[in-house]
């Protein structure tokens, strides 16, 4: 039921802080880059953000991402400073991996265009693959990023590692199309090996999301990992062009209930590692997130709130994140400026507000 390794102190009290939530009636809200990216904030250190201007608080988990440690969406250094900011204000973290393609020489990792997905990276950087070594140096440096997030204590900051999302699909060069699932499940071990075996990186909780709709148990498991391997059992699942009657909340807490009682089974925590309100307004350049305006769900958070809590599996969340406010065009929480208040504003204080939901700060940053 346990992971295989041992956990740090800090760690184990953060899996605490998921299960306590999890068994409460309380789901804590996160966004991704929330802390050094948005739309609204005037620095970029973890002290602000959208999420805080619009409603007095930040996300109670915060994700962030190994791009950072490429250059994009900040530098490593950068977001150092970022982790330690937002834990020392009582924030969780989530560290999401959109890995680079390692057979292209490049950093691009998302299909785009028709190459993204190309040449057999997924075996070719297991151990005995032409790649391996490659490999080794990228998860060197998310140990390292792992071992330089110190809190005030000078103690590595837990926080939920979540690599090889959406494994089921065929967007990402680890997906269906690419890997088998015993392959898949051979490189997700291999790299919680490679962490939190060699590299010794005790402060790093695992989570396993593949993409939504989830239709039953077998589906659910059959790229998972291991119980040795895995502590949060999640899953991504974006609504798309949203309209009310569209059977997307049905999906969602039907996805919500079979997870729920695979986590029972298991002895899991569960999460929605990925949701949020897709426009995919392509006519007028919204590519993704909520339209600037002419939503057509304006009370999308309270509504979603009231779909996921009203199964128990949906109850039992520990949290759930959206994705981040990377402009004024790419968003995905309502935000305010001193020009501008997104149509959506009200609703989301509504939903930050709401008994059934959990804002910064989580905790005490010395807990």
């Amino acid at each position: 039921m346990g992971m295989k390794y041992k956990r740090s102190e800090k760690l184990e009290n953060l899996l605490g802080i998921l299960r306590e939530f999890s068994e409460s009636d309380r789901i804590l809200f996160g966004q991704q880059n929330a802390g050094h990216i948005g739309i609204s904030i005037s620095v970029n250190d973890g002290t602000e953000s959208d999420c805080k201007n619009l409603c007095g608080s930040h996300p109670a988990i915060v994700g962030i991402d190994t791009l950072s440690f490429l250059g994009y969406e900040g530098t490593m250094n950068d977001i150092i400073t970022v982790v330690k900011n937002m834990r020392r204000q009582g924030l969780i973290i989530t560290l999401s991996s959109h890995m680079p393609n390692f057979s292209l020489g490049g950093d691009e990792f998302y299909d785009y265009s028709p190459n993204i997905t190309e040449g057999d990276c997924g075996r070719r950087i297991l151990p005995g693959g032409d790649l391996n070594e490659k490999y080794r140096r990228f998860l060197d440096l998310i140990a390292d990023f792992a071992e330089k997030c110190v809190d005030v204590e000078g103690e590595k900051i837990p926080m939920i590692f979540r690599p090889f999302h959406e494994c089921n699909g065929d967007w990402f060069w680890w997906g269906k199309g690419f890997l088998t699932d015993e392959e898949y499940i051979e490189l997700f071990r291999y790299t919680i090996d490679y962490l939190l075996g060699q590299k010794g990186a005790d402060n790093l909780a695992v989570a396993y999301s593949p993409n939504g709709a989830i239709a039953n148990e077998d589906e659910y498991l059959s790229r998972y990992p291991g119980d040795d391997y895995v502590d949060i059992l999640g899953m991504d699942l974006y609504h798309d062009k949203p309209h009310k009657g569209d059977g997307f909340y049905h999906k969602l807490s039907s996805s919500l209930d079979v997870i729920y009682n695979i986590a029972g089974e298991h002895g899991k925590i569960t999460a929605l590692t990925e949701i949020g309100y897709r426009s995919l307004d392509t006519e007028n350049g919204y590519f993704e997130g909520l339209a600037p305006i002419d939503n057509t769900i304006k009370d999308w958070f309270t509504s979603t709130l009231d779909a996921i809590t009203s199964t128990e599996g949906g109850k039992r969340l520990s949290y759930m994140l959206v994705w981040a406010n990377f402009s004024d065009t790419q968003f995905w929480i309502p935000f305010v400026t001193e020009e501008y208040r997104h149509e959506m504003s009200d609703d989301f204080i509504k939903f930050a507000e709401d008994h059934r939901i959990k804002m910064a700060p989580v905790f005490d940053f010395n807990s």
